[in-house]
């Protein structure tokens, strides 16, 4: 049952109403306004902390330099292989070098060098040991060798290019040979085997029959037992690879199965055309100048060409 107010008890809850609001009021107005002799103050503004960078990178320095700063400076130091062959014999390079330089080979026997900056001369690597290199002439031992003698060979030739040694500057990775050959030298052709991870003789050859080039990728010509000192590898016909630096062109062209190439002839597949037969016309060079591949002594960077033409028999 719903219990109903009398009228008196409901004008007392009106009248107590009524107070509540007027107490109410009164208390906002002494938080809003201030006496008629009382200065109105404005609270100070609050200010807002600029903001943190978030990324680490480090301040820019100044010319001055910063406390505390350290800075990495670049480095120009380069290394690389190099052998070097003077009449026969392979000078030992282990341990040999230069500290004004900054240039030294390793002193395991790998040829592996190392220089300091990038402005160290072929010719000035090669005075670490005590050969006198200039773009005419070789001196070792107080002999001097020069291309201009009559059948001497003298070449400088980094990553298969020849260099003048006095301007060619080592850099990162560069593979230099310096190879001296002279009528007296005494060459054992195959000569000493160069174990694969070591520096050796690279090039590149085009062998052409009657217009058909012989391709030197296929399994016959790869690697094998008794293809040591040179062969293709990688199932590639470019470039040829020697491990020796006493490998002529004509033995490298005899460890490749049907194939034998001699001053005057060339035999393939089990055909040899001769240069003395009518209508046969024999190629043999090597960047681009003939050569006696028995005597020819393949070095770094060559170009073998050896073209067969000859005239079908009526």
């Amino acid at each position: 049952m719903v219990r109903r107010m009398a009228p008196r008890e409901n004008r007392y809850h009106h009248a107590v109403a009524a107070l509540l609001v007027g107490l109410l009021l009164v208390t906002a107005g002494c938080g809003s306004f201030s006496g008629p002799n009382e200065e109105t103050s404005t609270p100070a503004p609050t200010e807002t902390p600029a903001p943190v960078p978030t990324d680490s990178a480090s301040p820019t320095p100044t010319d001055e330099g910063t406390a505390g700063n350290t800075t990495t400076e670049a480095t120009d130091a380069v290394s690389g292989q190099m052998r070097v062959v003077v009449a026969g014999d392979e000078l030992e390079a282990a341990g040999e070098g230069s500290e004004s330089l900054g240039f030294q080979f390793a002193d395991n026997g790998s040829y592996v060098y190392t220089a300091e900056g990038d402005d160290v001369t072929v010719a000035e690597a090669l005075s670490t040991l005590d050969v006198n290199a200039t773009n005419e002439s070789l001196t070792y031992e107080n002999e001097t060798y020069r291309e201009s003698t009559e059948n001497v060979t003298l070449s400088y030739r980094v990553d298969g290019e020849p260099v003048d040694p006095t301007e060619r500057t080592l850099g990162d990775g560069d593979e230099v040979w310096v190879f001296v050959r002279t009528p007296e030298t005494n060459l054992s052709v195959p000569g000493e085997h160069i174990p694969h991870e070591r520096l050796h003789v690279h090039g590149e050859i085009e062998f052409v029959v009657n217009g058909s080039e012989v391709d030197f990728s296929r399994e016959k010509y790869q690697q094998s037992s008794h293809q040591r000192h040179f062969h293709f590898e990688n199932g590639e016909a470019d470039p040829w690879h020697a491990h020796s630096w006493a490998v002529t062109l004509g033995y490298a062209m005899d460890t490749l199965e049907g194939i034998d190439v001699s001053n005057d002839s060339v035999t393939y597949n089990g055909t040899t055309y001769d240069e003395s037969d009518p209508g046969v016309d024999v190629t043999v060079r090597v960047n681009g100048e003939p050569v006696a591949p028995e005597e020819y002594v393949l070095k770094d960077g060559d170009s073998i060409r050896v073209v067969v033409e000859a005239e079908a028999e009526g």
